[in-house]
């Protein structure tokens, strides 16, 4: 298969660099106001303040579609924001970092690294930029054994990982913040790197299986439906997650979960399209081979 040209890779990563961080802003502004509205505040029924914040996470992830659409020239793009999760996962186990953050940049911001939303958004991102890499290197379909795998085994990596990171967090930097003692905890930090890993594998699991996200995407969606249309019944279902999970997870899913799901579903149909452009090249007949006239043809002349 055809690999990307250095000026594809060079304009997805431009593109990457500069809309990931915009999108992860917008979707942690929105995400504060819905967090307080819903699960601090106490809701009252009114859906009209959560207008602004549900369009400011519309737009946030549209960039984040945007940059997952840059796969289709290239995986550069979205193996260098991946590798930018590197920050977001030493600020989650060294709680320390964020109280500094939150010295000099806005709230907002500080709230979405809390909830851990840049680091799973961006560890989905470069584990999605590697898929592509893999199979633009080696495109050939799994074996069925391979494809039941990937589908039954994505979903649950991604939901051990989140909920890995989720109890990471509420041991570890919440922990921090709440009680103001920031010395490392081994467990809390050992939970948000396993659970990174986690959900990288899940996301890699699409190399065999490509409709592995579906699953994941479709139940992200409902529940964040759930939670803007119905939550005096949804918030108390979560809530009934094992401490420390509940008071991470339904802040999680505010933050980034709807994003994510979305995110699924517009990778899929991104490693759908590169697959179906190395069927596409494997199909087109190859041009004949021109050769000169052989020595040996007898030549032809017209009669006298």
């Amino acid at each position: 298969m055809r690999r990307s040209s250095s000026t594809a890779r060079l304009l997805t990563i431009v593109v990457a660099l500069v809309l990931t961080p915009i999108a992860l802003i917008l979707l942690s502004l929105g995400g504060q106001t819905m967090n307080l509205t819903l699960l601090a505040y106490g809701f009252d029924g009114d859906v009209t303040p959560l207008i602004g914040p549900v369009l400011l996470q519309a737009l946030g992830l549209a960039l984040l579609v945007l940059v997952a659409l840059t796969g289709i020239r290239s995986s550069a793009g979205l193996i260098v924001v991946g590798l930018s999760s590197i920050g977001p996962l030493v600020v989650a186990v060294l709680p320390v970092t964020l109280s500094w953050l939150y010295r000099v940049t806005p709230r907002e911001w500080g709230d979405g690294l809390l909830y851990g939303v840049p680091l799973i958004v961006l560890a989905s991102l470069g584990a999605m930029g590697l898929v592509l890499a893999l199979v633009r290197r080696d495109p050939r379909p799994k074996s069925g054994v391979l494809w039941a795998i990937g589908l039954i085994a994505s979903p649950l990596l991604l939901v051990a990982g989140a909920g890995a990171i989720a109890w990471g967090i509420a041991d570890g930097t919440l922990f921090a913040l709440q009680r103001f003692q920031f010395d490392i905890r081994p467990e809390a930090a050992g939970a948000v790197v396993a659970g990174t890993v986690l959900v990288v594998a899940g996301v890699l699991l699409t190399r065999w299986s490509p409709f592995a996200l579906i699953l994941p995407a479709v139940a992200l969606l409902a529940v964040g439906v759930a939670l803007i249309a119905a939550p005096d019944a949804t918030v108390p279902m979560l809530f009934q997650l094992p401490r420390p999970l509940n008071t991470v997870v339904p802040s999680m899913l505010l933050y980034a979960g709807g994003a994510a799901g979305v995110l699924y579903l517009a990778f899929t149909a991104v490693l759908l399209r590169v697959r179906a452009q190395w069927r596409r090249s494997e199909q087109a007949p190859s041009a004949p081979a021109t050769y000169p006239p052989s020595a040996t043809t007898p030549a032809t002349y017209p009669q006298a």
